[in-house]
């Protein structure tokens, strides 16, 4: 089982340039054996992509990284790089999304567009309201109950509830950031290097890129899913829900039924082990 590794980079950065952060610090996180290394500033902001490369030995960020995270498996490169989209594709996808492509949920704070931002109390509750309602209905008995002993305000809500409903609250927020990934998660795309055709590994590498929330993102990896769990994910990331529009591309839906039907098929060592 991987575990994500997080550092600090030893660099001053160009200050971030989201509302009210201005850090110049930087941290760097790997969260999978394959993908880039992701970039935030000191607050969690998305500042780049960077490559595994840039951490191994004899490199510029040597030894930040445990060699389990960055080390170079020479009989697993030519698959990596395969996998890999660029770090421009990877921006672009991110830059283009306003929500997750799963869930549909918007995040707290978008990588690329503060527009988007949740800008004050008033509007984290209605976030929460909308998208985290079993949250939502906690944090409102809180404050009742609060409310029974002191006025409480948008200025002041924060000080008056519980220290683990505060981490929860961190935690809905943070879960709700925006990432790339793959539509089939790269660990099962990896043991698919040479059983799909060269064009259907390129479609599920680049055209199947998502913009997806760390909260879905953790849970589509710790089941197994079928055929037609990846085809109903293709049409609702993808298309809009509308699987007539999907299907109105056949050449992408031909491949989109080939791609699913591996994926479904390849067994990790997690399944092995929740089966």
């Amino acid at each position: 089982m991987f575990t994500p590794e997080i550092v600090d980079l030893p660099d001053v950065w160009p200050a971030c340039r989201r509302t009210q952060c201005r850090s110049a610090a930087a941290v760097a996180r790997v969260d999978a054996l394959y993908g880039p290394v992701v970039v935030t500033c000191e607050n969690g902001h998305f500042r780049a992509y960077r490559k595994k490369s840039d951490f191994r030995r004899g490199a510029r960020y040597a030894g930040l990284f445990s060699e389990a995270a960055v080390a170079a498996d020479p009989s697993r490169d030519g698959g990596e790089r395969l996998l890999e989209p660029t770090g421009r594709r990877r921006a672009e996808v991110l830059e283009d999304a306003d929500r997750c492509a799963l869930c549909r949920t918007p995040p707290a704070e978008h990588p690329f567009r503060p527009d988007l931002d949740l800008q004050g109390d008033r509007e984290l509750w209605i976030w929460l309201q909308r998208w985290r309602p079993s949250v939502y209905a906690q944090l409102r008995e809180a404050v009742v109950i609060a409310g029974q002993r002191e006025r409480i305000t948008f200025a002041n809500w924060r000080s008056s509830i519980t220290p683990r409903l505060r981490e929860i609250l961190v935690r809905e927020l943070s879960d709700s950031a925006l990432e790339t990934d793959h539509l089939v998660p790269v660990e099962r795309l990896a043991q698919l290097v040479g059983v799909l055709a060269p064009r259907e590994l390129a479609f599920a590498v680049n055209r199947l890129l998502l913009a997806v929330c760390r909260s879905c993102n953790d849970a589509r990896r710790l089941e197994r899913r079928s055929r037609e769990d990846y085809l109903r994910d293709y049409v609702r990331a993808l298309h809009g829900g509308d699987e007539r529009v999907a299907r109105a591309d056949a050449a992408a839906w031909r491949m989109m039924e080939s791609i699913a039907s591996h994926a479904a098929r390849v067994r990790l060592a997690t399944d092995e082990r929740s089966a």
